[in-house]
């Protein structure tokens, strides 16, 4: 009251002294009269004054309604207006496009039914919590848009009182952060992962803070290592359990932040006060904001006492051998001269075979030609008997010959240029069932196989050895035949068994199915040379393997072939 009396007096004041300089002219009139007119002159000037002031008045206002208006309608954020019921009163253009609906068809409309069905509850107890307490609250939830997309959203909501400090209304403001969200998820699942690697992990694991050494994580495995519980190795430093001196351990740590190092040996102490020797990674990792260092600790005292176990053995042997240095050399030259004469003789051997078989070809087929050419010309000269005679020598020529072509076969498997390599053995066996399509056919036979290993061998050898026991599962059978082939890791070494439902063998023929032109039938029951299995044992001997075969008669055969695991990074020299 007193500030509107000192505005009136300052209004008069001012419209007095208009009067003075506007109506300076003296009036012949009462005094009375004058006074009236004087008053009336004050007081319209001062309804003039109080009308432009309220016309600068109005221009300010419509002004900052302007402004409200386009920072309601432009803002960046959503605003709702709801009633105590959740009706929307009025809403800006951000509020609008959020929810992909116009801007007319959301007033009126409940806002609840804009939010997923699961989050409905979650609101009316927001709403409610903020008409009870007529404080301003947050809520973060999942909204509809008209597409039936859902987003997620925080709301800001504001009690609005009336003029007496009843309720007059709710007021939104909504921000999407959908893409918060989308990275809090993420987040959360990478910390998911991690803990479940970190506590479920059987290795020995524990973040430490570089800063002060203090060890701020650890999992179970690090609790049972140490011997302490988890609250209480979470209040050492890890000079508490490290042997080295302080100034040592910050250097170490020190070289792990930089990089410089990552991989260390130290003696650690556990709570009972044994010393263990540990090998242990470090590695900088983010963990709750900052970067810590995660230490992969392996216990490798037992290593240790191993090594120095042998050291001592190895001292005490060279001692007791005194070992002739030169006598050993000599006999190592001695043996590899012998070796390198066994080696060319077994060249020569196979050369000699080579050059036989081969030299032998060309006589067999001129043989073969001029019996086949005699056949064609005289055979309506000569008699049954005779024209038998020329049969009988011509499929002898031509036994001969699949025998010669064995003997080269044979001949090549020690002579020929082995790559050996890693190889798919399932691409192998892919690669003989292509190569015994026709007989497969024929046969109507049924060739499994299981998941096979990558093996270090022969490639062109590999296919040659499954290709004569494939072959040979499917040839010697008198009903439909099932082949399959498996592998399992034994040791040092994988065991392939090729296992059929054939004729089988008798047991007093396993050793002797492996000897070159061995055969056990007649070549009216079943053809070939009888070199098939010599070939196959010589190339899984070149492998440093083992074949042998396991059947009874009528029960089928397994052939089971074994071939070493290439175990280092050295090329493996195959005699």
């Amino acid at each position: 009251m007193d500030d509107d009396k000192i505005e009136l007096e300052k209004l008069r004041k001012k419209a007095e002294e208009t009067v003075k300089k506007q109506y300076n002219h003296k009036i012949n009139q009462s005094k009375d009269t004058d006074e009236l007119f004087h008053e009336l002159q004050v007081h319209q000037v001062e309804l003039e004054m109080q009308n432009e002031e309220l016309r600068q008045a109005q221009i300010k206002l419509e002004d900052s309604q302007r402004k409200y208006f386009d920072l309601y309608n432009f803002a960046p954020d959503g605003y709702f207006t709801l009633d105590k019921e959740g009706i929307i009163l009025e809403v800006n253009l951000k509020g609008a496009s959020l929810l992909g609906v116009e801007r007319l068809n959301l007033n009126k409309t409940a806002f609840i039914q804009y939010i997923a069905p699961d989050n409905q509850n979650k609101f009316y107890h927001h709403l409610q919590k903020v008409l009870e307490t007529r404080t301003n609250d947050t809520i973060d939830l999942k909204l509809i848009k008209k597409d039936n997309n859902i987003f997620y959203a925080h709301i800001e909501t504001m009690y609005v009182p009336d003029g007496n400090g009843n309720f007059k209304e709710f007021r939104l403001a909504i921000t999407d952060i959908s893409d918060l969200k989308s990275t809090e998820m993420a987040l959360k699942e990478s910390e998911e992962r991690y803990r479940e690697i970190f506590y479920n992990n059987h290795t020995i694991m524990i973040l430490i803070d570089p800063v002060n050494l203090n060890i701020i994580e650890a999992n179970p495995a690090a609790c049972n290592f140490y011997g302490y519980d988890y609250e209480k190795l979470l209040k050492m430093k890890i000079s508490d359990i490290n042997t080295l001196d302080l100034d040592s351990i910050e250097d170490k740590m020190q070289k792990t932040v930089s990089k410089q190092e990552h991989h260390f040996i130290f003696k650690h102490r556990l709570s009972n006060g044994t010393i263990c020797d540990v090998d242990i990674h470090s590695g900088l990792i983010p963990y709750k904001g900052k970067n810590v260092l995660c230490s992969v600790i392996h216990d490798i005292t037992a290593q240790k006492k191993a090594e120095k176990i042998l050291e001592k053995r190895n001292a005490r042997i060279n001692q007791m051998l005194n070992i002739e240095i030169n006598d050993h050399e000599k006999a190592e030259i001695k043996l590899g001269n012998l070796i390198s004469k066994l080696e060319i003789s077994n060249k020569e051997l196979e050369q000699f075979a080579y050059v036989s078989s081969h030299d032998l070809k060309e006589p067999l087929r001129m043989i073969t030609s001029f019996l086949q050419l005699l056949q064609r010309r005289y055979a309506n000269d000569l008699d049954q008997d005779a024209n038998d005679f020329i049969n009988f020598a011509v499929e002898g020529a031509k036994r001969l010959d699949m025998m010669i072509n064995d003997l080269l076969e044979y001949s090549r498997v020690g002579s020929k240029e082995r790559e050996f390599k890693y190889i798919y053995s399932e691409k192998i066996v892919e690669t003989v069932l292509t190569n015994l399509k026709t007989q497969i056919q024929d046969k109507n036979a049924i060739v499994t196989y299981d998941s096979l290993p990558i093996i270090y061998a022969s490639e062109y050898q590999m296919v040659q050895l499954f290709q004569n026991l494939i072959s040979n599962a499917i040839k010697y059978n008198n009903k439909i035949p099932k082949v399959h082939i498996s592998a399992v890791k034994k040791d040092k070494e994988y065991v392939f068994s090729i296992k059929d439902n054939g004729i089988g063998i008798d047991k007093d023929h396993l050793e002797r199915i492996f000897t070159i032109f061995q055969r056990l039938h007649t070549r009216e029951e079943y053809d070939g040379t009888g070199i098939g299995l010599a070939i196959s044992l010589r190339i899984i001997q070149q492998h440093r393997g083992k074949i042998w075969a396991e059947s009874e008669p009528e029960k089928g055969s397994t052939f089971n072939l074994s071939i070493p695991i290439k175990t280092n990074n050295e090329i493996i020299k195959l005699q």
